[in-house]
């Protein structure tokens, strides 16, 4: 069977109502490297993602019969998202996380990029938890704003405004900055 032209949700009922795992293994690949980057930009470090990525991975295969309907990526996203504040309150050092919870992989960069750089992931940390999460979902992960509504328990309404206003906020903030380096 061609797996490539089905939807998640289609392919995730075949997982669910015939155990087929060929089309788990599809439905993995197709989202495998989406959750581990979301889960090393929320928990900072590989080992941590690593296990985490792992977990969601049991989990949604544990849990497969309590998806119902709605967005596949929504629903695997609440999972990964889930997950990584778990072992976000169990770390004993949370001023650490804050630092360092948005690296980006461009350490090899030099002069005006690194700059932009340091300063957008700081930019980043400092927004709310709300348009952090929503800005995240929007451009790291491209959930639509429907899935990033089902995500967070929002409405489509309320993920637009949150994104809109993460980014005002950002142009506000790195605005100087940009400014400086032309």
């Amino acid at each position: 069977m061609t797996y490539e032209l089905l939807s998640d949700e289609d392919i995730f009922a075949l997982i669910r109502d015939h155990n087929d795992e060929q089309a788990y293994r599809a439905l993995y690949r197709r989202y495998d490297k989406r959750i581990y980057a979301y889960c090393l930009r929320a928990l900072g470090n590989h080992e941590e993602a690593k296990d985490v990525f792992q977990t969601v991975a049991m989990t949604v295969y544990d849990k497969r019969s309590s998806f119902t309907e709605g967005s596949y990526a929504a629903w695997l996203f609440t999972i990964t998202r889930n997950m990584c504040l778990k072992t976000i309150r169990n770390r004993k050092n949370q001023t650490e996380f804050i630092e360092e919870s948005f690296p980006f992989e461009s350490a090899e960069t030099h002069g005006q990029d690194f700059l932009l750089t340091e300063a957008l992931r700081k930019a980043i940390s400092k927004l709310s938890d709300d348009f952090r999460d929503a800005l995240e979902l929007r451009y790291y992960d491209d959930l639509s704003y429907e899935e990033i509504a089902e995500t967070l328990g929002i409405t489509v309404a309320l993920a637009k405004v949150r994104v809109f206003r993460a980014k005002k906020q950002l142009t506000k903030t790195l605005s100087p900055i940009l400014g400086e380096l032309r």
